[in-house]
């Protein structure tokens, strides 16, 4: 009898074939791997500022794209991005976020759309401004800033507060007894570093008048994505594996210097969130840690994925997956 290789049967020569084996392998290897689109974790935490009940506004949200940093170009000069995270997709180290949906965002919180620059309530043009850029720089320090992400180093953003605030969130940061501190500061979990390259941010400031004189209620809905270091791990089969995303929306109000001293400026009222792709065990305690830190069965729910990307899309509640 003649032996025969199965290897020269012409199904298995064929270029195409072979490309489609391999992408269903490499689909087989991700879903044993996976921690998986579906697991995510929500989180809320409301504040009581001292002086007086925080009052909620829901305002109208602009739209996210944006690239480069700077305001988003003309429609028709924008780079498309999916809606949601691939599967299996080709991931360059130098560029994380390709094939992702924030391959179109900025590396800076100046990359935000905010209100017009007119009058609130009894606060000025330039008052109201003030306020912005200091919701901005809250931000920046407390989601984009290397010295806080890796350096766990919260010290600036406390200063940000108004004296009334700033002794609940020192402790919150410094003793960290709790998750709660991921609610304001990313923070990666020892032994992970971020790429070179920047986080990416999209996202939304709005204004409004607060429901007590002389106060100003502003409103921060954001989406970050952070590209960590994947170091020895290989293969990488989606960027998922090594981007961590969370969408996070929080109220702030900024107090005019007609109250009390140590109630004037910035302060944090209610927050909610989500975070996905990311290690759940690491979460758990309120740090960032990549997908592919650890194998973990994440939950099946079905949640709308793309509204953890697009902040003109309601938060997506998710009541199952990594909980901390």
């Amino acid at each position: 009898m003649d032996d025969y290789d199965i290897a020269q049967h012409p199904d298995l020569r064929d270029p195409e074939w072979q490309r489609r084996a391999v992408k269903q392998a490499r689909a087989g290897v991700r879903r044993q791997r996976r921690t998986g689109k579906r697991l995510a974790w929500t989180g809320v935490s409301l504040v009581v500022v001292a002086g007086a009940v925080f009052g909620l506004v829901q305002w109208g949200r602009s739209t996210s794209a944006h690239y480069d940093g700077s305001a988003p170009p003309p429609a028709e000069m924008r780079p498309t991005a999916p809606q949601v995270m691939p599967d299996i997709a080709r991931v360059d180290l130098a560029r994380p976020f390709d094939n992702t949906p924030a391959a179109t965002w900025g590396e800076s919180v100046d990359g935000l759309v905010l209100p017009p620059a007119s009058p609130i309530g009894a606060f000025s043009a330039g008052e109201v401004q003030t306020a912005v850029d200091q919701v901005k720089k809250f931000i920046h320090i407390g989601r984009l800033d290397r010295r806080t992400i890796e350096g766990h180093d919260g010290a600036a953003l406390v200063d940000l507060l108004a004296p009334s605030n700033r002794s609940l969130y020192a402790n919150m940061l410094n003793l960290r007894l709790t998750s709660e501190f991921a609610n304001i500061v990313s923070y990666a979990a020892d032994g992970y570093r971020l790429l070179p390259a920047n986080p990416r941010i999209s996202g939304t400031i709005t204004a409004a008048p607060g429901p007590i004189r002389d106060t100003l209620n502003l409103h921060a809905s954001y989406s970050v994505g952070y590209p960590f270091d994947p170091g020895t791990f290989a293969p990488i089969l989606a960027p998922g594996e090594i981007d961590v995303f969370l969408r996070w929306e929080v109220d702030f109000k900024f107090t005019g210097s007609s109250h009390r001293k140590d109630l004037r400026g910035l302060s944090v009222g209610s927050t909610s969130g989500v975070v996905v792709w990311m290690g759940c065990e690491a979460w758990k305690k309120g740090y960032l840690a990549p997908a592919y830190s650890e194998t973990m069965q994440g939950s099946d729910e079905p949640f709308d994925e793309a509204a953890v990307y697009d902040v003109t899309k309601p938060l997506p509640e998710v009541t199952e997956g990594c909980t901390p």
